[in-house]
């Protein structure tokens, strides 16, 4: 093993670790290709090879643990009363949800890349006036965000002022509490913006119900959806959080990392600006390279093993989809930041029935964003030090301050 490499002492919370997880990665791949992680109760499992198969396996590893999953401690028990959504679903019934969703999904976001360049272009006159800008918080942030609430039929005018602020501020508490190890306070928190949130769709339901007018929106496709399939409003309820919660911070957490590894690498950004095709060939390695999803976990519902290790029914396992996505077993020079890299069956959107419904959406939103920042900047200069989110499961800058030059007059 490497000097210093002790895998009985890793700590998925290091700060070290956080910043810079892929040399631990690579060791693990090489030396514990599937490892118990005590501090969250999962075997981790490192290969590109053994990651894809457990992914596609839904007979033997499944979301949910045989006899279900417990209650949450004290009012959050109440939660376990709804139904199960898309994302924390088996077959057959996330096979049912999936095949309601995606074509709506997909009908729904054909009008995304122009709702992205309608809402970036105020952001980045802002941020062009001041000579700087932070990110995430200025643009990363509210452009994926305001996209999918337009694209849900969320309102954000006079009646419901500041909106969609406070949905943002919910869904930060809700991924704050998703480590288990955060404070019982923390955890609290997010579990009641989970239960506000399912209000809130459920008082937009409500209205619908009462309101003259049919609104408009994905969210209104779905109660109609669901109603016909005779699935209760409380389905309705839960898949609406799924998407809010899940369902542009992907885009968020690629735009900072993308952006900073291009940065980092200025021959690939120079590239990048002297061919902006390459866009979407950069977003897939930008995925491949410093995805946003890390971990991605699973039960077993049987006896199984993987690589030679044997598990129980209900026993979990975590695939480390992004040490996946560096292992030299599946892509050359994995360690290389290439833009036009042509080997592109990453796993950042997970694999097998489950992959993130929301990929689609990424891949319309993130390419406009990132195509309108580096055509309104001639020069993006790091301007201080970025802080990275403590959930391991997630690769995400909190902050990413930038000092701009602009071309424009």
């Amino acid at each position: 093993m490497p000097q210093g490499f002790d895998p009985a002492r890793f700590d998925p919370h290091a700060p070290d670790f956080l910043a810079d997880p892929f040399p631990t990665y690579a060791s693990f791949r090489e030396y514990a290709p599937v490892y118990p992680v005590k501090d969250l109760d999962s075997h981790w499992i490192f290969r590109y090879e053994d990651c894809a198969n457990v992914l596609n396996d839904t007979n033997i590893w499944v979301k949910n643990p045989p006899g279900g999953v417990p209650p949450a401690p004290g009012p959050y028990a109440m939660m376990s009363n709804f139904p199960e959504g898309l994302f924390a679903s088996d077959p057959p019934l996330h096979t049912q949800l999936r095949q309601i969703l995606q074509p709506l999904i997909d009908e729904t976001i054909a009008n995304a890349p122009q709702l992205a360049r309608e809402i970036g272009e105020p952001l980045l006159a802002a941020a062009r006036s001041q000579g700087r800008m932070e990110l995430v918080a200025d643009y990363a942030l509210p452009l994926p965000a305001r996209v999918l609430f337009t694209l849900l039929g969320i309102p954000d005018d006079d009646q419901y002022a500041g909106v969609w602020n406070g949905l943002i501020v919910w869904q930060a508490a809700i991924v704050a509490a998703h480590d288990h190890t955060q404070p019982a306070t923390v955890r609290g928190a997010g579990a009641t913006c989970s239960m506000a949130l399912n209000s809130f769709f459920e008082g937009m339901l409500l209205e619908r119900q009462r309101n003259s007018k049919p609104p408009e929106g994905l969210f209104a496709q779905m109660c109609e959806a669901f109603q016909q399939a005779g699935l209760s409003p409380q389905q309705v309820q839960v898949c609406a959080c799924d998407l809010v919660v899940a369902g542009y911070l992907s885009t968020t957490f690629i735009l900072g990392t993308g952006v900073r590894n291009l940065i980092l690498h200025p021959e690939q950004m120079d590239k990048l600006r002297r061919d902006p095709a390459l866009i979407h060939s950069a977003l897939e390695e930008m995925l491949r390279f410093d995805g946003p999803i890390h971990l991605v976990d699973r039960c077993a519902a049987g006896e199984t093993e993987v690589a030679g290790h044997q598990f129980k029914p209900g026993d979990r396992v975590s695939m480390a989809v992004a040490s996946a996505n560096r292992d030299p077993g599946a892509f050359s020079e994995p360690d290389r930041f290439d833009i036009e890299r042509s080997e592109t069956m990453h796993l950042a959107f997970g694999e097998g029935v489950h992959q993130c419904i929301g990929a689609p959406l990424i891949r319309k939103v993130a390419p406009v964003a990132l195509e309108m920042l580096l055509a309104e900047f001639s020069e993006l200069v790091i301007d201080g030090p970025p802080e990275w989110q403590p959930d391991p499961y997630l690769r995400a800058l909190m902050n990413l301050p930038l000092r701009l030059s602009s071309d424009h007059a």
